[in-house]
């Protein structure tokens, strides 16, 4: 039996479930992979990982590879009707009646991360969100990406426990476990300087899932997500990015 014989044989809540266990394992698989062999290496192997992190056909692979498992595999699952749009927040919303909410959410969430976040960078000059050296352009990608992820796992607690609120809480655990699966997150909480990135996605993490409880809509988490990226990183203190 392949895979989809088997997916196609189960209902589709269940075959969410396969699917949402099967992304989180492969994301962990993955991080470890990558934690093993960030250190340069001799041999056949190192010449192979080297030239995938350098060649534009392995780094066309990789971006190719994240774009299937952040923005294609939701979609697929929609598409087979193991998901709906409904839980996925993408469609059939109401776009005017939380709007107030939206924008009373907007100011709590930017009063917060102020609080918390002015005197941590203050303090600890912290760098590590800015290493990748993205431009607003790539760092815009990379929300999109974090949001259509989070909704997605968002989605199959929505619609097994047949509830917005306890579905949404359980989607962030599952995206929580998700990135303490990966041995790099683990060490960057670890190193104080260098704790800002992970903790910033867990902050934008709650964040967006609490609006999301409001809202009901993706695409405010979006744009509220891109709102504080963007326009508070300076006002925080974190370096610049590079241009």
């Amino acid at each position: 039996m392949t895979p989809f014989e088997f997916l196609a044989a189960l209902e589709p809540r269940g075959a969410l479930a396969v699917v949402l266990g099967a992304s989180i394992a492969l994301y962990a698989l993955a991080a470890n992979l990558a934690w093993v062999q960030r250190a340069p290496r001799g041999g056949r192997l190192g010449r192979l990982i080297e030239w995938w992190q350098t060649r534009w056909v392995g780094r066309t692979i990789g971006e190719l590879g994240r774009w299937v498992y952040y923005l294609a595999l939701p979609w697929a699952t929609l598409m087979l009707g193991y998901s709906t749009v409904r839980a996925l927040g993408v469609w059939g919303m109401d776009w005017l009646a939380p709007i107030l909410m939206l924008g009373l959410l907007a100011l709590g969430a930017t009063a917060a991360i102020l609080w918390v976040w002015q005197p941590y960078a203050r303090a600890e000059h912290p760098h590590a969100i800015d290493e990748s050296g993205w431009n607003w352009a790539r760092h815009a990608i990379e929300i999109l990406y974090q949001e259509a992820h989070w909704a997605f796992y968002r989605c199959g607690p929505i619609l097994w426990l047949g509830d917005f609120y306890w579905g949404s809480f359980f989607g962030l655990m599952l995206a929580l476990l998700e990135g303490w699966s990966n041995p790099k997150v683990r060490a960057s909480v670890r190193e104080v300087a260098r704790a800002d990135a992970p903790l910033w996605s867990g902050s934008i993490a709650i964040i967006s899932t609490v609006v999301f409880i409001f809202t009901q809509n993706t695409w405010y988490c979006l744009l509220l997500h891109l709102a504080l990226d963007q326009g508070l990183r300076g006002i925080v203190g974190f370096p610049q990015r590079l241009e």
